[in-house]
């Protein structure tokens, strides 16, 4: 078995990475193949986050990385980087440092293109095994998606639409962690594009401020992106963090076609929801169970464990980073003081991760 180590206990560490690993490790434990060692060792300095995060048996916290590494294997650990972008890097060299291979990293993989590139050079350097997170590109919903583009069912991929609305104002408003709209949500979809249509150019983009009551916080209100791929495909993407209701809907259409995807909205409920529309038939109404980080998570620990696990993925990831640093410098953002702004001109396809001339 592996042994969970959750940098971060907020939103993604305790409410998802935390809760998805306790179900992981009782779902393979009763197949009788436990691939996930309980309690997991989570750290974090708020002594609120670390009081609220796990049921019994399911988690030891405590209050600083230095206490955590002191607690795990590094040969047999798994560590689950859920810090802000910006804290990143320096969180991976520490691991690195002390001889964790093994990373799991919370979207989006840098906060700028120096820090990328910092952390290209490490991985080589120090042979990492990184896989970040994109459940969305690995969900079965996709899988179907990836499936009809391929195989042209529909004939030939045009335009992706892809609209992800929720209201965020708590979270934006307690919380510093994301500096913009597109470090939110977007980075779900524009994975999810670059996977179904291929590498593409940065045509636009828009964030705006979030209101409420008397409080205006900058470039938190949501976020408008235009990519053209190289394959002829144009995608459009829309998060609006400060909607009425929730929606993570992707549009595919098709030249003889159209499919209109539904995610699952929260935690809640894990299934998916696929409408086919053909030019001769009535649509064809699917609906499935996907819990897609669950899967996700499964997949990265055994590739983890034979050895085999985030190549691809790292790549992805890289491509997705570098568009969003486009697009930061595109909306003109002004950078939080602790943020370094980006430098990147141009975003290579997905591949072998290149690193540049700039460092963290």
């Amino acid at each position: 078995m592996l042994q969970p180590l959750v940098v971060g206990l907020g939103r993604s560490g305790s409410g998802l990475h935390l809760k998805t690993l306790a179900r992981l490790a009782r779902r393979t434990a009763a197949m009788g193949d436990p691939l996930v060692a309980l309690p997991v060792v989570g750290c974090d300095p708020r002594a609120e986050a670390r009081g609220s995060a796990g049921a019994p048996g399911e988690l030891m916290a405590v209050g600083t990385l230095d206490e955590a590494l002191a607690r795990i294997d590094p040969d047999t650990t798994v560590a689950h980087v859920c810090t802000p972008p910006r804290l990143r890097y320096d969180v991976i060299a520490r691991l690195a440092g002390h001889g964790v291979r093994r990373l799991i990293v919370e979207k989006p993989l840098a906060a700028s293109a120096g820090e990328l590139d910092a952390l290209v050079r490490l991985r080589e350097r120090t042979d990492l095994d990184v896989v970040v997170v994109s459940h969305w590109t690995g969900s079965r919903l996709t899988g179907r998606l990836r499936r009809l583009v391929r195989d042209e069912a529909l004939g030939p991929l045009r335009r992706i639409t892809v609209e992800q609305h929720k209201p965020r104002f708590l979270r934006s408003l307690t919380t510093d962690g994301h500096p913009t709209a597109l470090d939110v949500e977007i980075p779900h979809s524009l994975a999810l594009a670059l996977d179904l249509a291929g590498p593409a150019e940065l045509r636009a983009a828009h964030c705006w401020d979030l209101r409420c009551e008397d409080r205006v916080l900058p470039g938190l209100g949501g976020a408008h992106i235009e990519l053209a791929h190289r394959s002829g495909v144009t995608t459009l993407l829309r998060s609006d963090l400060g909607a009425a209701v929730r929606q993570r809907s992707v549009v595919c259409e098709f030249e003889g076609g159209t499919a209109t995807a539904h995610f699952p909205l929260s935690e809640d409920d894990d299934h998916a929801q696929l409408l086919v529309h053909g030019p001769d038939s009535e649509a064809e109404h699917q609906v499935f169970r996907d819990d897609a980080l669950t899967d996700f998570l499964a997949g990265a620990y055994r590739g983890f464990a034979s050895g085999t696990a985030g190549a691809m993925n790292f790549a992805l990831a890289c491509a997705t980073a570098r568009l969003l640093c486009v697009a930061r410098e595109r909306c003109a953002v002004v950078a939080r003081p602790d943020t370094v702004p980006s430098t990147a001109a141009s975003v290579p396809a997905p591949g072998v991760p290149q690193a540049h001339a700039g460092s963290r």
